[in-house]
């Protein structure tokens, strides 16, 4: 008697039970670090400690106590300058090791050109709702004037034309610019890249208008704050946001300057 072999023929079921090769994760989108944040930081303290040694060493202690005393305007924009410029680099420096994506990061990207008009119409109509509008209505209702002490410096900074030239290179381009970069830059970018866009919006607008440390500053500056993040978030960009800061600062500046 003889037996056979059955021939084993692979079946359709067979056939999908093997399993193809998955493809290759996508790589994760590149994003801010805690040591992107760190770094600035210590690169922020070690240059303004350079620099107001620099300045020390430049105007001299006697000029410094003038300034103290906000009597020396020159010095003042001086000092200004030198903070300003210490934000920009340390930030710089905290996201110069992701080589060509750091930009991006901090959102210097391209923007609609909407937005050319859009954030700085809506920042100057809410700046002066909250300035002329507000600080007047309280001023009315309960006799008591509200007006930042920053105000009252840059005033007493652009009191001539050469000193209001000064101040809006200071306070309405490089101080924009520097703060932009750190709020909406850095901090906005890292925390959107751990918790989310909503959030890096919430983050950054509240930083933002607590740097401006008085109390009666801050509760003006918020607003102002909410809206450049919701620029951030809709445009995706940095840029409108530093123009919208540039151009409202210039004016504070010039309006010191024209309305002594």
């Amino acid at each position: 008697m003889s037996s056979t072999t059955p021939e084993l023929t692979p079946s359709a079921g067979d056939a999908t039970s093997v399993a193809a090769p998955a493809p290759p994760a996508p790589p994760a989108p590149p994003r801010l670090h805690g040591l992107d944040v760190v770094l600035t930081v210590v690169a922020g303290g070690l240059c303004l400690i350079a620099a107001l040694y620099t300045v020390k060493m430049v105007l001299g202690a006697q000029r410094l106590a003038l300034v103290a005393k906000g009597q020396d305007p020159p010095a003042m924009i001086l000092l200004f300058s030198v903070f300003f410029a210490a934000v920009a680099v340390a930030v710089w420096v905290g996201v110069v090791r992701h080589g060509r994506t750091a930009s991006g990061l901090l959102g210097l990207r391209r923007f609609a050109v909407r937005w050319w008009w859009l954030a700085p119409l809506c920042t100057l109509l809410l700046s002066v709702a909250m300035d002329e509008v507000l600080l007047r209505l309280v001023r009315v209702l309960f006799n008591t004037d509200l007006t930042p002490q920053t105000s009252h410096v840059i005033a007493a900074l652009a009191t001539t034309l050469p000193l209001a030239l000064a101040a809006t290179l200071t306070i309405g381009l490089l101080g924009p610019f520097a703060e932009e970069l750190l709020f909406r830059g850095l901090i906005y970018g890292y925390v959107d890249g751990r918790f989310g866009a909503r959030a890096a919006w919430a983050t950054s607008s509240i930083l933002f208008a607590a740097a401006h440390a008085e109390p009666a500053h801050i509760a003006l500056v918020l607003p102002i704050g909410i809206l450049l993040g919701w620029v951030r978030l809709r445009s995706g960009s940095l840029w409108p946001c530093v123009l919208a800061h540039v151009i409202n600062n210039t004016l504070v500046v010039w309006w010191a300057y024209l309305d002594p």
